[in-house]
């Protein structure tokens, strides 16, 4: 098990509250002008980043809701400038127009630095923007860690979080015929899958014989979303989460079924609106 595999059990919420600059050099920041360079190192003392950190992202809009743009500023830990692997991400925001400081991030939160990871755009519906970050974690669930702030009125909420990332909840078994049975828990909707098109492998592994009856319990698990993309389904200006995630059965490898489900933010939480899911005809 790697690390994000073990930490990823962790929730916890650490939002900063508006900070002044206090160092010298900063003080005369002005959010119109990108002074954060992306691969550069981040040094504005009163963040508590550490002397590791570093500019992973940019980007120049209004987050806070008053119609002045404001520097986002994606920061991480890393061993040097060339590393790849970024610890401890946090959304920091300058404001445009009080230069002021607020963060935003959840523990542990972390992966490999890629191109563009944020996104700007309005989740919640309040007509503001939100921040969204994305981060592949490496392991081979092909996992990427999503988180989503908000920065209204310059106060930082984290409205997704690692345990909206672990997607939907199932609980499952292999039965006789070359078949799964999958409850999504949070739902309450059972679903079979076909399991026919791996009848080979099951059979030289001693999980179903040729008559296809099962031989050892099996119990398939779900990966956390390996993907979650912004879309504007009813285009009315606030976005919904197009996500993606797999069912898989023996091992990891052994992929039983694809999940795609849309997301909405509504009364505070996300809401599933739509679910499909695959069964395999040939493998």
């Amino acid at each position: 098990m790697n690390k994000r595999s073990t930490i990823k059990k962790v929730s916890a919420f650490l939002i900063t509250g508006a900070l002044a600059l206090g160092t010298i050099g900063y003080t005369n920041v002005n959010a119109e002008n990108n002074t954060f360079k992306v691969g550069e190192k981040f040094t504005v003392a009163d963040m508590k980043m550490g002397n590791d950190a570093y500019v992973i992202d940019y980007k120049l809009e209004d987050v806070t809701g008053d119609k002045v743009k404001d520097n986002i500023v994606l920061v991480g830990n890393k061993e040097d400038k060339e590393a790849m692997f970024v610890d401890n991400l946090n959304i920091i925001v300058q404001d445009g127009k009080t230069k002021k400081y607020t963060k935003a991030t959840y523990e542990y939160f972390g992966g490999y630095d890629c191109e563009d990871m944020m996104f700007i755009g309005d989740f919640n519906g309040d007509k503001v923007n939100d921040v969204m970050v994305s981060a592949p974690t490496g392991g081979s669930g092909g996992i990427v860690e999503h988180m989503i702030a908000t920065f209204k009125d310059h106060k930082p909420s984290v409205i997704f979080t690692d345990k909206d990332n672990e997607g939907l909840k199932i609980d499952g078994k292999y039965v006789d015929g070359y078949k799964a049975e999958v409850e999504f828990k949070d739902l309450n909707k059972k679903i079979e899958l076909d399991l026919s098109a791996n009848k080979k492998y099951y059979e030289d592994s001693n999980i179903y014989d040729k008559k296809g009856k099962l031989l050892d319990e099996v119990k398939p698990w779900i990966n956390a979303f390996s993907k979650v993309e912004p879309i504007d389904y009813d285009c009315d200006g606030s976005y919904e989460l197009h996500t993606y995630q797999r069912i898989a059965g023996t091992c990891n490898a052994d992929t039983i079924s694809y999940l795609e489900s849309v997301l909405k933010f509504e009364n505070n939480k996300w809401n599933t609106k739509e679910l499909n899911y695959s069964t395999y005809l040939v493998k």
